[in-house]
C-alpha cells in the first residue's frame, strides 16, 4: 500500500496533499485499525515502535518532506496523531461502546464521557428553523 501511495503521489505531480491525507485516513488507517480492539488496548513499547515505523513512510509520501524529517515533526505538520494513539483510542471506543465490554481495571486513564462528543451550536432543531423562517 505504501508503494501504491508513492506511485500515485509523485514528487511534484500526482494527487494533492489533501487527497493523499484522505487516502491515508480512510484506507490505510482503517486497514491497520481492523481488529485493533483485540490487540491494541494497551500497546507495548515494541508495538508503538513498530506502528511508528509503519506510519512513517506514509507520512513522508503525504507531506513530500525529506527522509531526514523526524516522525514527530511529520505528525505535527500533517495533524495526524501517532498511529499507536489513534489505534488505542479506537480500540477503547470499540470495546466500550460497540462491544459493551468494560475495560480492565489497569486501564483507568479513559472514561466513557471522554469518548462522547457533544453537539453544540444548535439551540433548536434545524427543521424548526426552516418552519419559523417560512412563517416570517
Amino acid at each position: 500500500m505504501q508503494q501504491n501511495l508513492k506511485r500515485i503521489a509523485g514528487g511534484n505531480w500526482g494527487i494533492s496533499q489533501i487527497h493523499r491525507r484522505t487516502f491515508y485516513k480512510t484506507v490505510i488507517e482503517r486497514m491497520l485499525a481492523y481488529g485493533s480492539s483485540a490487540w491494541c488496548l494497551n500497546p507495548t513499547l515494541k508495538m508503538k515502535r513498530k506502528l511508528s515505523s509503519i506510519q512513517r513512510p506514509f507520512l513522508l509520501h503525504i507531506s513530500g518532506d525529506y527522509r531526514t524529517t523526524p516522525t514527530a515533526a511529520l505528525q505535527t505538520i500533517l495533524g495526524i496523531p501517532p498511529l499507536h494513539m489513534q489505534l488505542q483510542f479506537e480500540s477503547r471506543f470499540t470495546t466500550i461502546y460497540r462491544l459493551r465490554i468494560s475495560l480492565p481495571p489497569n486501564i483507568t486513564d479513559i472514561q466513557p464521557q471522554d469518548l462522547e462528543m457533544k453537539a453544540t451550536g444548535w439551540s433548536i432543531h434545524p427543521s424548526s428553523i426552516s418552519n419559523q423562517s417560512k412563517s416570517l
